[in-house]
């Protein structure tokens, strides 16, 4: 029976390749980031390739991350993939990319969808991208038991880290954070314009927001939307286009919004505020909504994706412990993940295999062995299995 050997019984071969917030800055993760109108293209440039069979595209603001099943070593055809995509040769993704390989690509998707991988450890936001992400592939038949396997397990230990630890009983996200710089304007009362609170995060911060009674809220819809309702009276809702028309007015403005394009430009900032009051401004968006200049602008402050991964490091230093406890659970998960894959190739690989040992209860005796055994030591058993004729 065939054991490729850097993979042992564990699967297929999973593999991943991940360019994020801690291996490339905002800039470059904005080239990599794959919107979701041109997601499927994405997956089909990754199926076509001749070592693939299985593959899921995660792309966020802090992270793009290809994960696929199939043959050894699909690296080089996954970087040639995201060097394509975004417009860049295969030298450059590689100086930016991590790659994980086998039970590494399994533990690192467990971290990534538990939050313990995230800009800011801990945030909610992260579990339903994945899950989302894993569901945009799986409804067109891009996974299959691998996989659809992994990703499940994945899943499910995140919501035991979320019951079983403090890691986000006291989460803080990025929404969140955007939130609190507002909170901290030395102001009684504050008008915030919010860009984008019809959105996933934007509907976060709004949220976050009207849980302070002396803000006001000033959102932007864009007329062939409707117009969002929040059932708050402190919220007014004005159109998109008229967005210049109520900087004048705002003590903070936000932006996060899926635009391609940049929803305020610094030469219509200044024509449109006519006092010189502190303002604040914050893009959480990616690629990043708020033309950079703004940030030069007198009376004017910028806070950009990499300014908040700076004040997200307390709040990381304070889970410390949630983090070990959390840990510990991945472990016993990623385990059983392990061993399920474990067994389920050595059963597909060897159809005889209950045959040779009919004198015995052999199925009955390897479930035991898979349930008592951690994988490292089940691989072994089955490799010693495997050898029987």
């Amino acid at each position: 029976m065939h054991k490729d050997a850097d993979f042992g019984y564990m699967g297929l071969g999973m593999e991943c390749i991940s360019i994020n917030h801690k291996t490339a800055k905002s800039s470059d993760r904005q080239r990599c980031f794959v919107p979701k109108e041109e997601t499927e293209n994405y997956l089909r440039d990754i199926m076509n390739l001749d070592r693939v069979e299985q593959c899921v595209l995660l792309s966020t603001c802090n992270r793009t991350e290809i994960y696929v099943q199939g043959e050894e070593n699909c690296f080089k055809g996954l970087e040639e993939v995201m060097a394509r995509a975004a417009g860049g040769d295969v030298q450059w993704i590689r100086s930016l990319v991590r790659r994980y390989q086998g039970r590494a690509a399994v533990q690192h998707l467990f971290r990534v969808v538990c939050g313990m991988e995230s800009m800011v450890i801990g945030e909610d936001e992260i579990l339903g991208q994945v899950r989302e992400a894993y569901m945009f592939s799986k409804d067109r038949g891009y996974t299959d038991y691998e996989l659809n396997s992994v990703f499940q397990a994945a899943l499910a230990c995140a919501k035991r880290v979320k019951t079983e630890t403090m890691i986000s009983k006291t989460s803080v996200s990025v929404a969140t954070l955007a939130a609190n710089e507002v909170f901290r304007l030395p102001l009684a009362q504050k008008t915030v314009l919010l860009m984008g609170s019809s959105g996933q995060m934007g509907g976060i911060i709004l949220k976050n927001l009207l849980s302070q009674e002396n803000i006001r809220v000033i959102a932007t819809v864009r007329s062939h939307n409707g117009i969002y309702q929040s059932g708050n009276p402190r919220v007014e809702n004005v159109d998109y286009q008229d967005r210049y028309d109520y900087l004048e007015e705002a003590d903070a403005v936000i932006s996060a919004t899926s635009s391609p394009h940049y929803t305020l430009m610094a030469e219509k900032v200044i024509n449109a505020i006519k006092t010189p009051k502190e303002r604040l401004f914050l893009d959480i968006s990616m690629p990043p909504d708020i033309d950079e200049d703004v940030a030069g602008i007198e009376n004017c402050c910028l806070v950009s994706l990499d300014d908040i991964n700076q004040l997200a490091e307390e709040n990381n230093r304070r889970k410390e412990q949630a983090l070990m406890e959390a840990d510990e659970i991945l472990k016993e998960d990623l385990d059983m993940i392990c061993k399920v894959l474990a067994f389920h190739r050595f059963t597909e690989e060897d159809a005889g295999w209950k045959e040779r040992y009919e004198s015995w209860p052999a199925e009955k005796l390897l479930y035991l062995l898979r349930d008592e055994l951690d994988s490292a030591s089940f691989e072994a058993v089955l490799g010693v299995l495997g050898r029987v004729e």
